[in-house]
């Protein structure tokens, strides 16, 4: 049997040792390493070489940090200012929509010009269709106003101004102490207010002069029928409103300046055009 040397067992038990976490036995230290031959000088330690360093950093100006300098009030308060909640945004976006909505809406519709035809329609169809119906067919229809149709207002009021003192104070302003309207000569005599179940109201606070002008011209024109005859309108006729607005409106301001009363005297105002 071929004998193990000594030293190869040590080494062997050395590395079991190491392997197991303990340390080498002392004895054995010196034998673990293999001896160097005589001739052999042991290699001097290297030291590790200096870890290069970099410049040193320069020195800044400024010794301190720069403060804060404080927002003027204008822009403080624009900070602070709460900002727009999301839900305003199309809110806001739609009011130039609202703002035409609105300003188309309360703006008066065209009238034509200086139609009288066009104002009187329109006039008539907001304060007066209710009563006297749209043909003007009034209570011969189940209306509750005087008929005004087939020149119905005409052979009442022979001057087209004796109409616009009745629309101007009605009923309870125009009509006699005896409650007859219009001109005592009618065929069948004037009329009463007693005769309909509806009151005639005053639209003297309600209408401006042009729009009492226009419908009284609308009136007796749409409606006269045979009866109508624009040469016995005293010129208070589409062409007279087209031509002078204002001295027709002038003729309806001096008609309500007479005053209540069932016979107004008209030969103090004075025509236009005339």
């Amino acid at each position: 049997m071929t004998e193990i040397p000594e030293h190869l067992l040590k080494r062997a038990a050395a590395a079991r040792a190491k392997a197991a976490g303990g340390a080498a036995p002392a004895d054995d230290a010196a034998a673990e390493a293999p001896k160097a031959d005589a001739g052999d000088a042991a290699p001097a330690a290297v030291a590790p070489a200096a870890k290069a360093k970099g410049p040193a950093p320069l020195p800044t100006l400024d010794a301190e940090p720069a403060k804060s300098v404080p927002d003027i009030a204008v822009v403080a308060a624009a900070k602070s200012r709460k900002r727009v909640p999301f839900w305003a945004a199309p809110v806001l976006a739609l009011l130039p929509l609202w703002a035409f909505i609105y300003i188309f809406a309360i703006r008066p519709a065209p009238t034509g010009e200086t139609d009288p035809l066009v104002i009187g329609k329109e006039v008539y169809t907001a304060n007066c269709q209710s009563c006297h119906q749209a043909d003007g067919s009034g209570a011969t229809t189940g209306g509750s106003g005087q008929q005004l149709n087939d020149g119905h207002a005409v052979t009442t009021f022979k001057d087209p101004l004796a109409m616009v003192h009745w629309i101007a104070f009605g009923a309870t302003g125009g009509a006699r102490d005896d409650g007859t309207y219009g001109d005592v000569d009618r065929p069948g005599g004037p009329m009463n207010v007693g005769t309909l179940g509806g009151v005639m109201p005053n639209f003297d606070t309600t209408l401006t002069p042009e729009e009492i002008a226009a419908v009284t011209i609308f009136v007796r024109e749409e409606f006269g029928g045979d009866v109508y005859d624009p040469e016995a309108e005293q010129g208070f006729t589409v062409d007279g409103f087209e031509a002078d607005p204002e001295g027709i409106a002038k003729e309806v301001e001096d008609v309500i300046a007479l005053g209540e009363g069932g016979d107004p005297d008209l030969g103090s105002v004075t025509r236009a055009g005339q």
